[in-house]
């Protein structure tokens, strides 16, 4: 490896080590040194419940300002105990198990070519029309979140156009085969089948441009002896990206480039939509089935632990009922001796004669003797013994 070219970090970690690289540096520069995009990172992250830093954290820390670290939560049910990193390899193949799933999605898969004109568009994109309209009609500024700008509303651009006319054509597909699609209050996409999600986007390439500064710019900020500031300015070049973790190396990229537009790849990214969901769906059985076994492993050692505990509380009522029985026998043998030695048992001590005395300590060590009567009782006592008899252990 040559000294230019970026280290790359161990691709078999435990959730702790993730979570603790996570919070040591910035998730692009961490992806990078694992050799993955910054969205497999996130897609990781999200997977095994690995919580990132918020937004603008790094910069408060490089300010030498407070920031939270966030703790990790405790691992989900079926979590794997392990996290395997692999670095992107162009051309990679899919496992066996996804090329028999692709295969079988393009040949069901049906997807009409993308349209030249958007004609009767999916509710969603019907959706997004009508909001830029109205938002034109208003014609107040509004945040851009691709560009991460303030903007005044315009008609949309042609690749965005472009965007509604293979997100239209991809929506009517998914669903021709069950596979509903929505959009989360934050304007997530998502394509659902049962209890499986993998959510999506497609978008325009971005560039950093240098934009000249205006006149109230010039005057009313500091830009380091700058005329310009970096901006971000779209492409010719649409991107479509999975953002869930895809199992079985199944491709979750496609974008505009020498091997074709992202319009003539959409029979395949339908396909492999399509081949995910029962390998979602297998991998979740997987988990669960795992999940199932340890719950199962997990009883049966707390129930082993709860009968040995039971049985060692009871040894322990058996040994005290023994030691009750030892000095029953110690008390009848003192006091026999004590007969002996009295000469005269008329002898009174607090009121009481010595004969007395003697009968009353012979009486309480019948009492306190667990064989005085039915010996059947002893074990009448253990059997009463719960792992709860004894807390000092």
């Amino acid at each position: 490896m040559s000294s230019h070219e970026p280290a790359v970090l161990p691709t078999n970690l435990t959730r702790n080590q993730l979570h603790a690289l996570v919070w040591e540096k910035p998730i692009s520069h961490l992806a990078k040194a694992f050799g993955i995009s910054h969205y497999d990172l996130v897609a990781i992250c999200a997977r095994f419940d690995i919580p990132r830093p918020m937004r603008g954290h790094w910069n408060k820390l490089a300010a030498g300002k407070a920031v939270e670290t966030k703790t990790l939560p405790p691992k989900q049910p079926g979590t794997p105990d392990r996290i395997k990193i692999a670095p992107l390899q162009r051309g990679r193949a899919a496992e066996p198990a996804a090329e028999e799933a692709l295969a079988a999605a393009r040949g069901r898969a049906s997807m009409r070519p993308v349209a030249e004109r958007l004609v009767r568009p999916h509710p969603i994109i019907a959706g997004w029309l009508a909001r830029r309209e109205r938002e034109i009609r208003k014609g107040d500024h509004i945040y851009d979140r691709r560009l991460k700008r303030s903007v005044r509303p315009s008609v949309f651009s042609v690749q965005e156009r472009r965007r509604h006319r293979i997100l239209d054509a991809l929506f009517k597909a998914l669903e021709a085969e069950k596979i509903s699609v929505t959009e989360s209050e934050r304007l997530e996409l998502f394509a659902a089948s049962g209890r499986e999600k993998i959510e999506f986007q497609l978008r325009v390439k971005l560039q950093q441009v240098r934009r000249p500064l205006t006149t109230d710019e010039r005057e009313w900020y500091s830009y380091r002896d700058k005329d310009y500031r970096l901006e971000l300015a779209e492409t010719d070049a649409l991107i479509f990206e999975v953002k869930t973790w895809l199992p079985a190396g199944l491709q979750r990229n496609w974008q505009d480039g020498r091997k074709g537009t992202v319009e003539t790849m959409a029979s395949d990214i339908l396909a492999t939509m399509l081949a995910a969901f029962p390998l979602m769906v297998a991998e979740r059985e997987q988990r669960e089935k795992a999940e199932e076994r340890r719950r199962i492993e997990e009883q049966r050692r707390y129930e082993l632990e709860q009968q040995r505990k039971l049985d060692q509380n009871r040894f322990r009522c058996l040994l005290e009922q023994a030691g009750r029985w030892r000095e029953a026998e110690l008390a009848r043998s003192f006091v026999a001796a004590l007969r002996a030695a009295i000469a005269d048992p008329t002898v009174e001590i607090d009121d009481r004669p010595a004969s007395e005395w003697l009968d009353w300590a012979e009486a309480r060590a019948s009492q306190h003797d667990p064989l005085a009567s039915d010996p059947l009782d002893v074990f009448d006592t253990i059997a009463v013994v719960t792992n709860w008899t004894y807390r000092d252990r």
